[in-house]
Parts: C-alpha cells; sequence; structure tokens
C-alpha cells in the first residue's frame, strides 16, 4: 500500500461524505491501483449493494489518487483533473455491503492536458464495472 485512507483523502479534492476510495495501492506513469470497502453508511448504498455511481466515482478518484501521487514523486504540486466524459461503460454486477473493491487504472492516450483512461472495478478478481474516461488535467 501506497498511501493510507488519512493520505489519500489529503490529495485528493473529495472531502466526505463523497469519498469513494479507501487507499493507492500503486501508482506509476501507466496504471494505478485502489482499494475501496462498499460501507452501509455510504450515500450510495441500497438494499445491501453498492450502486454504480460510487463504483465510477471510484475509478475517478483513483486516477486523482494517482495523479496526485506521482506528481508529488516528480516533485511538482498535486495534478487536478476533471471527469471531461465517460464512456463504453459496462456494469456487470453490483458489490454486496462489506465487499472489498480493487479497482484498476490504465492510461491509454494522452493529448495535451485530456488523458484517456481505463478503469475497471473487481471483487474477488470479478469485473464489477469498466469504462473509459476522459480526464482533463488542469497543469
Amino acid at each position: 500500500m501506497l498511501l493510507s485512507k488519512e493520505q489519500t483523502t489529503e490529495i485528493i479534492p473529495q472531502k466526505a461524505p463523497f469519498i469513494m476510495i479507501d487507499s493507492l495501492l500503486s501508482a506509476n506513469e501507466i496504471d494505478f491501483k485502489s482499494s475501496f470497502v462498499a460501507m452501509e453508511q455510504n450515500i450510495f448504498s441500497e438494499n445491501g449493494k453498492l450502486q454504480e455511481p460510487a463504483l465510477i466515482e471510484n475509478i475517478a478518484q483513483t486516477v486523482a489518487a494517482g495523479f496526485s501521487y506521482v506528481g508529488q514523486q516528480q516533485g511538482g504540486p498535486p495534478k487536478i483533473g476533471f471527469i471531461g466524459a465517460i464512456s463504453k461503460l459496462k456494469v456487470h454486477q453490483l458489490p454486496n455491503i462489506g465487499d472489498e473493491i480493487n479497482t484498476t487504472v490504465t492510461h491509454l492516450h494522452k493529448f495535451e492536458n485530456i488523458y484517456l483512461i481505463r478503469g475497471e472495478n473487481y471483487v474477488n478478481g470479478n469485473l464489477l464495472v469498466e469504462c473509459e474516461m476522459k480526464i482533463v488535467v488542469q497543469e
């Protein structure tokens, strides 16, 4: 684990109750990995399941934490980005409350300050959600 929950929440712009990431597991120029436990008190919890918006936001927050961490490691300020578009979204299943969600984000392309990423959420190796996002980064 690279960053604990406390450290991770310090480098992302989101604040409670909208935090959808518990720890940053790894981060480099190519990909980021995070973990997140689905909790009953989550604002996107419904009928014992964590709903799609939480999973999509978890992907976005994994990007935010990864960009910030890599930026700091390179001696620069944390990068702040915004979702420009979400495409190729597929919801395969929703996690149960209490499940640990592992998220992988891979950089596909970059054009100026726009990054195309692919994000995937898993529980015990089972794919939950996959999508692509265009992230616009303030540089």
